[in-house]
């Protein structure tokens, strides 16, 4: 799992509560995701959903499940707790879009695993209304709110798949760039102290997906 300078930057210093409805300790950021997006175009390059895949880091995985003793029917209430309770946050995921936010429906394909220790969790999100790629940039941020998590996607990859998209598509990722005073405010937070629900997002990567 990489390191990045953000988790450099706070390594001293969806939280249970969020993901699964229990309440916990915090820390700013305690636990990482790497994540992983693959936009689907239909044939008119429109873009109807992204399947998004989260893998989880090993402590976190411990907590979620105990990988020796876990069923297939305790795997799956660990899923659908994660979806009910991330459904309240936009699944952690923000779109952007002919200068409005995105709407999409309840997940589908939704499944569980655990590969390596940790654990991984697929889901495609369909858009409720698609998204016409010629009709102005697609920008999306990936983040859960009050920074428990820390979201960025994966080194290993591709983690940014445009799926049959035209030609001219293409995807640009630009790293956040919280300033000093943000980066020491967070990694100073107690442990039960929260930032707020609008941390994270400014931690976020912000990618721009454009097609010409």
């Amino acid at each position: 799992m990489r390191v990045s300078r953000i988790r450099q930057w706070c390594v001293a210093g969806l939280m249970l509560g969020m993901l699964l409805g229990n309440s916990a300790p915090r820390a700013h950021p305690h636990h990482w995701i790497d994540v992983f997006a693959e936009w689907q175009f239909d044939a008119g390059g429109s873009i109807s959903g992204v399947k998004l895949r989260w893998l989880f880091d090993d402590y976190y995985s411990v907590l979620l499940v105990d990988e020796a003793a876990a069923t297939e029917e305790e795997l799956q209430t660990v899923l659908n707790k994660i979806l009910s309770n991330t459904a309240k946050y936009h699944y952690f995921i923000w779109i952007e879009h002919e200068g409005g936010e995105a709407k999409f429906g309840v997940p589908e394909q939704a499944r569980i695993s655990v590969k390596d220790h940790r654990v991984e969790i697929e889901f495609l999100l369909p858009m409720s209304k698609r998204l016409n790629s010629r009709h102005g940039d697609i920008v999306y941020r990936v983040a859960e709110p009050t920074y428990y998590f820390e979201m960025l996607h994966a080194d290993e990859g591709p983690a940014i798949v445009l799926k049959d998209a035209p030609s001219g598509c293409r995807y640009h990722i630009a790293a956040p760039k919280p300033d000093a005073a943000l980066v020491a405010y967070a990694a100073n937070l107690g442990i039960n102290e929260s930032g707020g629900d609008e941390l994270g997002i400014q931690f976020a990567e912000t990618v721009t997906i454009r097609c010409e």
